[in-house]
């Protein structure tokens, strides 16, 4: 019986670290999934994939089915032609300008391809291909945007929440020598100031605790709007209260901040070349069938104005077109220097984010750095701080000290702990500013388990 419940007690324990070691995680996982802003980054990048597909998709031909029925008067040819998919047929002149009105009527279906475009078409799909990588590599960098900021949300909370944790410690510290000094009084062992003093202190104490957990609430708040989730449990992720031991390594050259820059220069670039290829020839094939009704005699008149809704006479016909744009040169080399300036303009970007990348991994490698050295003291601090204030509450308690030395002792233990939830806090976000410079978060969660 022994055995089964220190072995059910080891799963439950299990359990619990393993649902506590995922907490920031879970977390993170449920705000990726669930911002507005990354399904909105999601839809624009399905949406650069459908138009590859279109641009694919005009090698194929294209048929337009037609009809139209018209009434119109009965002048010069046999009927009228609304615009539209039918290649128009002129009849017979009449012999006289006439106003009557007669029905007519046409159907055609009309087929066009173009399977040879000298390179037009293959540049505009190389075009649409590049803004494809570009809104994939924005919708990665918006993604790691997101998740640091929700990340450094969640370390403002975790750091606000314990700063509440450690101001009702140190009330309840107050409250214990509260009920100590009253008792030390009512001995005669020390005067009712002191009771009083420590009265004062207490209710101060508590004036903070209630201060401390005001902030954590409003952290919370910010770490709820960008969760994206109204009803998951935000809880403190245990392993943020530990130091890590981390090794910088030199960041791979993939930050995607830099592959959408030059994701966009080569769109650039391409959208320069569908504009020089704008002044090839083009190459068109057509093929049209063609029915035509009309009440229109040959010799002009008409029977029955409604004979024009039957066809009456049918036409086929098929044939090429290339077709040149010889006077489109002046404008499209306008529009190719327009362009040159654009490419010179995203390589000057592309040279700006790799300068300011290269700078912000020196500062983020030397910033974790200290941070890590910092965070290894810490506990040796709070160590030696609470060491001190037991050794004056003793002193106190045996009437060896005054009350303002034991006062001093405690404020220092607070100022300890409050300083040791900072440093840990700084040494948590000097991994995610170096995740975040790197373009991975994977390394800050690796180093969270």
């Amino acid at each position: 019986m022994l055995k089964k419940t220190a072995t059910g007690f080891l799963f439950l324990l299990m359990l619990y670290q393993a649902e506590a070691q995922s907490q920031l995680k879970e977390l993170l996982e449920i705000s990726t999934a669930n911002y507005p802003e990354l399904q909105a980054k999601r839809l624009e990048t399905e949406a650069a994939q459908r138009l590859v597909q279109y641009e694919r998709s005009d090698f194929l031909p294209s048929l337009d089915g037609s009809y139209q029925m018209v009434y119109s008067t009965n002048n010069n040819i046999t009927g009228m032609f609304l615009p539209g998919l039918v290649l128009p047929i002129s009849g017979p002149p009449v012999p006289e300008n006439t106003m009557d009105f007669t029905y007519g009527s046409a159907a055609s279906l009309l087929m066009n391809w173009n399977p040879f475009t000298f390179g037009k078409r293959a540049s505009k799909i190389q075009t649409a291909k590049f803004g494809q990588e570009l809104a994939q590599h924005q919708e990665t960098l918006t993604i790691l945007e997101h998740q640091v900021r929700f990340t450094e949300a969640y370390l403002n909370y975790w750091a606000a929440a314990s700063m509440s944790l450690a101001a009702e410690k140190n009330k309840d510290r107050f409250e214990t020598n509260l009920e100590l000094s009253k008792t030390l009084v009512d001995n005669g062992l020390r005067p009712g100031v002191d009771s009083a003093q420590f009265r004062a202190l207490f209710v101060r104490s508590k004036i903070d605790y209630l201060q401390a957990q005001k902030s954590a609430e409003s952290y919370m708040a910010r770490v709820r709007e960008l969760l994206g989730e109204d009803q998951k449990e935000i809880g403190i992720d245990p392993n943020l209260q530990r130091t890590v031991a981390v090794q910088t390594e030199e960041p791979l050259d993939n930050h995607p901040l830099l592959q959408s820059s030059r994701s966009r220069t080569l769109m650039e670039a391409s959208r320069k070349t569908e504009l020089n290829r704008f002044l090839l020839p083009e190459l068109n094939l057509w093929g049209t069938a063609f029915a035509r009704g009309s009440a229109i005699l040959f010799e002009g008149g008409f029977n029955d104005p409604t004979d024009g809704l039957a066809f009456s006479r049918y036409n086929y016909g098929v044939g090429f077109q290339v077709a040149v744009p010889i006077l489109q040169f002046a404008r499209t080399s306008k529009m190719v220097q327009r362009q040159n300036s654009l490419i010179s303009a995203a390589e000057a970007y592309e040279m700006q984010v790799e300068r300011s990348l290269d700078k912000d991994r020196t500062v983020a490698k030397v910033t974790l750095e200290k941070a890590l050295e910092s965070a290894a003291l810490a506990p040796e601090y709070v160590q030696a701080a609470e060491y001190s204030y037991k050794a004056l509450q003793a002193r106190y308690d045996a009437g060896l000290i005054n009350l303002n030395e034991l006062v001093q002792g405690q404020a220092d233990l607070a100022k300890a702990e409050a300083e040791s939830i900072k440093v840990m806090a700084e040494m948590w976000k000097a991994l995610l500013y170096y995740a975040a410079v790197s373009g991975d978060m994977d390394f800050f969660l690796q180093n969270l388990n």
